[in-house]
């Protein structure tokens, strides 16, 4: 067997991120999903149109369907975002390298 049959195929690509000539970062970035209060929802609502929030953590409407819901809202403002230029990829591929730290309750 060859040794590449074992082994993680790693790529680079373009990765989305916004785009700073459209958007300030302080107005759009959000706290994790899990850690977002109805409060916190809102002033993140609030702070801009294109706030990660209507992403990460839409709100649920009284009239959602299989077909119409937070998911299909999230998937239709990332897609305007990105006709829009709010949202860009990056020039070239590249590997992002990722760090995170976890402490337990």
């Amino acid at each position: 067997m060859a040794l590449g049959e074992f082994m993680a195929q790693v790529f680079p690509f373009r990765a989305y991120r916004y785009n700073p000539a459209r958007v300030a970062f302080e107005r759009v970035l959000t706290q994790p999903y899990d850690k977002i209060s109805p409060s916190m929802q809102e002033k993140y609502y609030a702070a801009d149109p294109h706030n990660l929030i209507a992403i990460e953590k839409g709100r649920v409407q009284p009239n959602d369907t299989s077909q119409k819901n937070v998911y299909t809202r999230a998937a239709a403002a990332l897609e305007s975002w990105i006709r829009e230029g709010v949202i860009v990829t990056d020039p070239a591929p590249a590997f992002y390298a990722y760090f995170q730290e976890y402490a337990a309750p």
